[in-house]
């Protein structure tokens, strides 16, 4: 939480010094984080901090010799999936509310390929600098080219336990609701659905086709994707020699009796 201190340390925006990488620095400003007044820089490719550390008496920094500059932390922008507005509401508020600060939220690689998700909250009661930095933020997430932003999204109710269609709403829908992707969900109601559905499908509105599901749902969307492909591209659908690529990247949630 932010407290009355920031109301001192505001960090009006002001050009940041070139950073020792060569990048260009976009921003510079502070913010509280864990508790700590923080001097922030954000350029295009990283986000990263330090504490601002009293002087001592003697003239210097705190802490003594041995500690006269912190450990800069780092976030890389391509590891950011998501940046909202903090902000503090009375119970059942579900607008405005006082501003506290910039919440970011970052993919974390963890043993195995898993990822996880993390959050690292800016705080600072300045309207007018959370709304500034959260622009440049915005617009620097909105410049990767390959963040997807539409989704075709095939939910397999019959995997293993049923498990797919709760793995999807509670655990992948909130992710993508904070990362600000739609979805359009087809919940399958039969073998072949999906099929069906995708040979149907303009696969132009999307930027990409996920299932949730075990080893037969994958398989039937994949052949979809792949049949719905060569569709548009005019092939013989019955000898296809040299087919043609996808459009859009497959993506996979297990959600069957193998899932990891």
């Amino acid at each position: 939480e932010s407290d009355g201190r920031l109301r001192n340390l505001l960090g009006m925006v002001a050009p940041a010094p070139a950073a020792e990488t060569g990048e260009e620095p976009l921003l510079r400003g502070i913010f509280e984080i864990s508790k700590r007044s923080c001097d922030v820089v954000l350029s295009a490719r990283r986000l990263r901090w330090s504490p601002i550390l009293p002087e001592s008496p003697t003239g210097g920094t705190g802490r003594g010799a041995g500690h006269l500059r912190e450990r800069e932390e780092i976030i890389e922008m391509k590891d950011v999936f998501s940046v909202k507005l903090k902000r503090r509401r009375f119970v059942g508020q579900k607008k405005g509310g006082t501003l506290l600060g910039i919440t970011i939220f970052k993919c974390l690689n963890k043993e195995d390929n898993k990822l996880t998700d993390c959050a690292i909250h800016l705080n600072n009661l300045s309207e007018d600098h959370c709304h500034s930095w959260f622009r440049h933020l915005k617009d620097i997430l909105n410049g990767f080219q390959n963040r997807p932003k539409s989704l075709k999204v095939f939910v397999n109710p019959s995997s293993h336990k049923r498990e797919a269609t709760h793995v999807y709403y509670e655990q992948v829908a909130p992710l993508f609701r904070l990362a600000d992707i739609k979805t359009d969900v087809t919940v399958t109601e039969y073998e072949g659905h999906a099929l069906s559905v995708l040979k149907e499908c303009e696969l132009q509105a999307f930027d990409g086709v996920v299932c949730v599901g075990g080893d037969g749902s994958v398989s039937e969307v994949t052949h979809g994707l792949l049949l719905k492909a060569q569709m548009d591209a005019g092939k013989d659908t019955d000898y296809i020699p040299a087919p043609v690529r996808a459009p859009v990247p497959l993506g996979v949630i297990p959600a069957g009796e193998t899932k990891r």
